[in-house]
């Protein structure tokens, strides 16, 4: 599991609903180590209702990556992109190089 919050920077309701959101993932993710990547999102809107320190300060408290971005402009969305990949390549090569085909179908 790799999971991603997403939050609207100019909507402090969706960022309060991310402890809810949290605690879900606690609850059913089976990875303690999961990798998960906190985004603020809609950097491109003047009227900000969460600060950037807040969502810094949520990713830091729950172990996450942390950026912001602007879907609409394009801003940060290719870095946290990038970002997520750099930090999940590495399980990826591993259950690549473990994976066998067996005929038509591949063994793990």
């Amino acid at each position: 599991m790799r999971p991603a919050g997403l939050y609207d920077v100019s909507n402090r309701q969706t960022f309060e609903r991310l402890g809810h959101w949290m605690h879900e993932v606690d609850v059913y993710s089976t990875k303690s180590d999961a990798v998960k990547m906190l985004v603020g999102n809609k950097i491109d809107i003047s009227n900000r209702e969460v600060s950037r320190e807040e969502g810094l300060e949520f990713a830091k408290k729950y172990r996450m990556l942390f950026i912001e971005a602007s879907a609409k402009t394009r801003e940060g969305v290719q870095c946290a992109f990038e970002e997520l990949i750099e930090k999940v390549s590495p399980f990826f090569c591993f259950a690549f190089w473990h994976v066998q085909p067996t005929g038509k179908n591949f063994k793990f």
